[in-house]
């Protein structure tokens, strides 16, 4: 299907009492054992939809933060009584900051939380940084252990025409950031889903 075909029918056949996420399922051909990765962040031009909490640990006050972090607070973060994607969902550090964090980055790592300078979340200007992922600025990563892309473009009452702009917002920003060594059809498949339906895959 054409993308706005495939999100007209993951409308229609969503099932769901809400405003359903609309997902993209992206399957590439990439070598692991070579190490060939996607990371980077991207702000889609209309946002996900979806709200994030946003913690920072910076030597000034940033504006719009859930939660600024102290040094202090790298202990409790240690000893769970700050926990990653239940108080925060997203943190942005300045580099000065880095070298304090690898003692909980054991805890950042498996929750997808430990910043990096690729994704934007280490930055020496935290506050237009944090403004950002505030905007729906969202991180783009293949799984792990795969070779699978899963992020979001919208919220099933976005436009159809929002959530394509979305997608192919999406889908330029893959094409800049396609591993070097990775064949020139390194994207097998992409699918499109929302919350309780069925999947639509899209024409690549």
């Amino acid at each position: 299907m054409t993308i706005n075909n495939a999100i007209e029918f993951v409308k229609k056949n969503c099932k769901a009492k809400f405003d359903s996420t609309i997902e993209v399922h992206i399957n590439c051909l990439l070598d692991k054992d070579k190490q060939e990765t996607v990371r980077f962040s991207l702000t889609l031009p209309h946002g996900t939809g979806k709200s994030k909490k946003i913690a920072v640990m910076a030597s000034a006050k940033i504006k719009g933060a859930d939660l600024e972090l102290r040094e202090e607070d790298i202990e409790k973060l240690e000893k769970g009584h700050i926990k990653p994607k239940v108080d925060f969902d997203v943190l942005v550090v300045e580099p000065r900051y880095m070298s304090k964090l690898a003692k909980v980055a054991k805890i950042l790592g498996p929750a997808g939380v430990m910043p990096n300078p690729k994704n934007g979340t280490v930055a020496e200007d935290v506050q237009k940084a944090a403004d950002l992922f505030k905007k729906g600025r969202t991180e783009i990563r293949t799984e792990p252990n795969g070779s699978v892309i899963h992020t979001v473009i919208g919220k099933k009452s976005f436009t159809t025409v929002s959530l394509a702009e979305n997608y192919q917002e999406l889908m330029n920003a893959l094409s800049q950031n396609k591993p070097p060594k990775a064949p020139a059809d390194w994207i097998k498949s992409v699918f499109v889903s929302a919350t309780m339906s069925p999947s639509a895959a899209v024409d690549s």
